[in-house]
């Protein structure tokens, strides 16, 4: 039986630029949230409390255009899964 392929998808909007404190300008994640979003023991539940922690984190105009962002990639990986 196959491994169970997660929905919730990372944040990462491939910007991947840190600030000094080790936070992505792009998705407002720490170095150490992103290992373990790779991490295959990592729940869904954590998964979703971070996307809602991460962007309680965002500015304004950065939280607008990342949500632009991953929604055009959800809608894209969607439809690479459909094909």
């Amino acid at each position: 039986m196959g491994e169970k392929k997660s929905k919730v998808y990372s944040p990462c909007v491939s910007v991947c630029q840190y600030d000094q404190d080790n936070t992505c300008f792009g998705c407002m994640r720490s170095k150490e949230e992103r290992v373990k979003w790779k991490d295959t023991n990592t729940t869904d539940e954590w998964k979703l409390e971070n996307l809602n922690n991460i962007q309680e984190r965002m500015p304004e105009y950065t939280l607008k255009s990342w949500k632009e962002a991953y929604k055009k990639k959800i809608t894209r990986l969607n439809k690479n899964e459909s094909t």
